[in-house]
Parts: C-alpha cells; structure tokens; sequence
C-alpha cells in the first residue's frame, strides 16, 4: 500500500513526495525517499525490502513480542558484533532501541518499537537502514524522519 507524503523539503529533508509504505501481515510502515526498487516479498510475509541504485537498501519488518525488548537489543546488538560491526550508537526508551554503527564501509541504523498492530496484537516494528559510507552526505539527514514516521498502520 503506497501513499505519497508531501514533506516540504521538511521532515525527511526532501524536495519532493516521499513514499509511505505499510508492508506484510504486521503493517508496519515508515516513509521512504522515493527512488527505490521493492525486494520480493518472503515467504512468511513479515516485511519488506528496498533498494536504492546508489547501494543503500531500507528494510521494514514485523515481529511478535517474544521476550522483553531489553533482551531484543541484547540479541541485536550480539549480532552486529558477531558479524564484525563496530556499534557507536545505542539508545533506548521505555518502547523503543536504537543500534547504528558500521559494517565495513557500510553505515547501519536499527531502530526497534514496540507497539500493536491494526488489529492490536502487542509486536516490535523494525527499520535498518544500510548504506555506504560514501553516501552518508545523503542519508544521514534523511534518518530522523524516516525513523520517526515507523509505525504500525495505517489502520
């Protein structure tokens, strides 16, 4: 499901309409810049997958609440270390982390909220957002907005 989101030149930081997208059985949605190519969707249907031609990629996905969200950034977190990332940001609210860092030369941002879907089941809404550190003048300015439009809906 697709809506166009005047921002303004605001918000996201962009100069034109930038995407809403709601994805998989969760609905978990944010606003993408547009320019993206829509990866296939998975076979149990959590989430979705968009790449950009300069080589950043934006994941959205859903998940059921299965253990205390202060063990969910534990676990994130031990991923990125096993897989050689160096983490230079984490934070957290009472419903919310965030992780971001570098893989290599690739930039990450994860951001995890708990909250209800449109049928009000409790559940986590991600976003990673990956991109090369060549294109950090980019993306950088584009994360808050894209981070504070995650959500479940629209209902």
């Amino acid at each position: 499901m697709r809506h166009i989101v005047l921002s303004l030149c605001i918000g996201l930081g962009l100069c034109g309409p930038a995407l809403s997208e709601a994805v998989g059985r969760f609905g978990v949605s944010a606003s993408l810049p547009e320019g993206y190519e829509i990866g296939p969707r998975p076979g149990n249907d959590d989430g979705r997958a968009f790449f950009y031609p300069d080589g950043a990629e934006i994941r959205l996905w859903g998940g059921w609440v299965m253990e205390p969200l202060a063990v969910e950034r534990a676990n994130r977190r031990g991923y990125y270390l096993q897989d050689g990332a160096e983490i230079t940001y984490d934070a957290a609210g009472a419903d919310w982390f965030v992780l971001s860092g570098y893989a290599g030369e690739t930039i990450f941002y994860l951001r995890v909220e708990a909250g209800r879907t449109c049928g009000g089941e409790e559940a986590l809404a991600y976003l990673e957002i990956r991109y090369p550190e060549a294109q950090r003048a980019r993306y950088d300015p584009l994360i808050a907005g894209i981070a504070r439009s995650l959500g479940f809906g629209p209902c």
